[in-house]
């Protein structure tokens, strides 16, 4: 509903009643209900605000609620930060400015659409406390959404220049440098806004309405370093949640993540009915495509938002809702049957305070929101998500919230870390003594360079190299020799070992020539592996009872477009692990399998999605899926549910193992035990 007001038409047609009707229709067991937009009009006769003039006065928010409640459907209130055009273009002094002194507005194109305020304003801070305290004295309602909880641009407005200056004696750094204490503090010190913003928003609906629960937008998980997000503003929400439009990896990442990262469950995943995003206002996406999205939250037993937008007019499509109704009964024929802990065999350690780039260095920051910038963190991260779940090996995400909790996992992966503090360090020097087993790739050598007996000397110059396995290391890089090695399109790190407890498994290897050179080459369209070096590129090393693999590249990250990386990764993860995995099973790479485990039911929720088109094409059913499960007691039965059929299954000294049914999308089996 984010609608503008100068056609006297835009919400003319805007009717509660009916809009309850689709939601009742659609099987929702909650709604989010628009206050307020990016545009920045209030649906609600505000006192603090402007209301949007197609209304004409008559309490939209207020009727909707009301209808709500008396149909049984919760209310959670929209509610628009940052972004709102009305305060931009009423209150000149709240808005943000970047680095050229311009905002956002000034802009062309898309982007110049949206105005953006700066949360150190205080105008502009005592503006939303009012607006929050007029909805939470006048309402009632189950949540409140707070979107857009992030800093979508480097912010030097005079509110952020003279606050910086006030606690650090400095003034803003116009300069990137990740080695520079000066930018590091900067950033430290953006997060700790944002974070104290949202305290404000959270602490200011508690105080009037303790019981409703909080969400800040969350889909700036994996965003970039300019957002200021860190793992931290979980911190102010009931439960994490987020709109995402990408395709599966992006969407298994995602709700792993959020697993382990929400105060309380179910997270929630959310997405568009349009297709592929939110820009496209007529096509939708087939049903299909909705449906293995919803049962992919599912099978992670998550809550699942499909986000419509409105007609202009305030109109509604009946046929997306009767859609949405078919989608939603058959999810809630499983719910009965959630519960128990995800299994995850495999930690992915992602690091929210390593969203940005070495090359950034030297560089002024963007200048325009939305910037994009690469992340090689984030792209090692989705690479370790997609080789895992492609072979089906039990994983989580993790973050820093979860440091204590190491050593529930077999195996810890650091995806080209770029920057772990001491306490992260500590807490992994300790995992791996008591018995924990690292992977951690390139630039993670930085931080724990003491821990592996390590001078970190550099990087190489070629931007692409390649990597040769040494005797000790062919089994783990099967199918690559000497002649042939493991190609890398980017650069490796030089590192020397001052211990000789450390296994060299594999070693660097330079093409004929670099390849920034134009003018000498080898061969004219690829780089040929030519020499060869002793500097180690995958190297192995004890520590207490545990081990770690650290190799000089992120192989991890390649894994999405190239088999042969994916493989020799799963290989190193395979042998980090030490004891029999909580599940196996033999499915396509379409298949993504997850299981939960309820110890006081002695039950094993099994859940099996079949996801293969991500632009909705109708699935191939997928056959002769076998699952075996490592169970912890005398299995009793297997339960094909909802219908709480009962399967065969064959007990072994290691596993049980299910032939599952054909799956078309979804499939959701129980393993009683006693």
């Amino acid at each position: 509903m984010h609608i503008e007001e100068w056609d006297e038409e835009f919400l003319s047609k805007l009717d509660p009643k009916e809009y309850v009707r689709m939601l009742k229709k659609a099987k929702v067991k909650s709604a989010m209900v628009y206050a307020n937009s990016h545009v920045g009009y209030c649906y609600w006769p505000t006192k603090t605000g402007c209301m949007h003039r197609g209304l004409k006065g008559r309490d939209f928010l207020g009727e909707v609620i009301e209808l709500c409640h008396k149909e049984g459907i919760d209310v959670i209130v929209y509610y628009s930060l940052i972004f709102n055009n009305w305060a931009y273009e009423n209150y000149p002094e709240w808005r943000m400015v970047d680095i050229n002194g311009k905002t956002s507005r000034e802009y062309p194109g898309h982007i110049g659409r949206y105005g953006v305020c700066c949360p150190n304003s205080p105008g502009y801070r005592k503006f939303v406390v009012s607006q929050i305290r007029e909805l939470c004295e006048n309402y009632d309602f189950e949540g409140m959404f707070f979107d857009m909880t992030f800093w979508p641009m480097v912010c030097y407005c005079k509110a952020c220049r003279s606050r910086y200056k006030k606690e650090t004696g400095q003034d803003i750094p116009t300069i990137i440098d990740w080695e520079d204490p000066n930018w590091n503090l900067f950033q430290r010190k953006r997060e700790e806004w944002l974070l104290e913003f949202a305290a404000l928003v959270t602490s200011t609906v508690k105080r009037i309405k303790p019981e409703v629960t909080v969400e800040h937008q969350y889909s700036t998980i994996a965003a970039p370093w300019i957002f200021g997000v860190t793992e931290r503003l979980a911190e102010y929400c009931d439960y994490v949640g987020g709109d995402f439009y990408g395709g599966i990896l992006e969407q298994s990442f995602a709700c792993k993540l959020y697993y382990n990262l929400t105060p309380h469950k179910p997270f929630e995943y959310m997405t568009s009915i349009c297709f592929p995003n939110l820009t496209d206002h007529t096509t939708v996406k087939p049903e299909e495509l909705i449906e293995a999205r919803a049962f992919m939250t599912l099978a992670h037993q998550g809550a699942f938002l499909i986000i419509d937008a409105i007609d202009p007019v305030g109109t509604l499509d009946e046929k997306r809702y009767e859609m949405i109704g078919r989608i939603y009964e058959k999810l809630s024929k499983y719910e009965k049957f959630l519960g128990g802990e995800l299994c995850q065999d495999v930690a992915i350690y992602f690091s929210f305070n390593s969203k940005f780039s070495f090359a950034e260095k030297g560089k002024r920051p963007p200048a325009r929101i939305f910037a994009n910038v690469r992340l090689p963190h984030v792209e090692a991260a989705l690479g370790a998500t997609e080789a895992l779940r492609k072979s089906h090996i039990p994983f989580g995400v993790i973050s820093r919230r979860n440091l204590d909790e190491l050593s529930r996992f077999n195996v810890l992966i650091l995806p080209n870390v770029l920057y772990l503090s001491d306490e992260e360090v500590k807490a992994i020097r300790e995992y791996v003594i008591r018995g924990g087993n690292v992977y951690a790739s390139k630039f993670t050598l930085k931080s724990i360079a003491k821990i592996l007996g390590a001078n970190y000397i550099g990087e190489t110059k070629e931007n692409f190299t390649y990597i040769t396995p040494t005797s000790k290391g062919e089994a783990i890089l099967k199918g690559v020799t000497k002649r042939y090695p493991l190609s890398i399109p980017e650069s490796q790190v030089l590192v020397e070992f001052t211990s000789g407890d450390v296994e060299v498994l594999a070693t660097l290897t330079l093409p004929y020539t670099d390849p920034a050179d134009a003018r000498k080459f080898a061969s004219i369209h690829s780089n040929p592996p030519g020499i060869e070096t002793s500097y180690p590129a995958l190297i192995r090393k004890r520590l207490g009872k545990g081990t770690i693999i650290w190799c000089s590249a992120p192989i991890e990250a390649y894994a999405v477009r190239y088999i042969k990386h994916r493989t020799v990764f799963v290989n190193i993860i395979r042998s980090l692990v030490k004891v029999p995995l909580s599940f196996e099973a033999d499915a396509p790479a379409c298949v993504e399998i997850t299981l939960f485990h309820d110890p006081e039911m002695k039950r094993y929720i099994i859940n099996v999605v079949n996801f293969q088109s991500e632009i909705g094409e109708p699935n191939v059913p997928v056959d002769n899926v076998v699952v075996r499960v490592r169970v912890n007691g005398r299995p009793l039965r297997v339960l094909l549910l909802p219908s709480e059929e009962e399967l065969p299954f064959k007990a072994t000294k290691k596993y049980v193992i299910i032939r599952v049914p054909r799956v078309k999308t979804f499939r959701m089996l129980a393993l009683d035990y006693q």
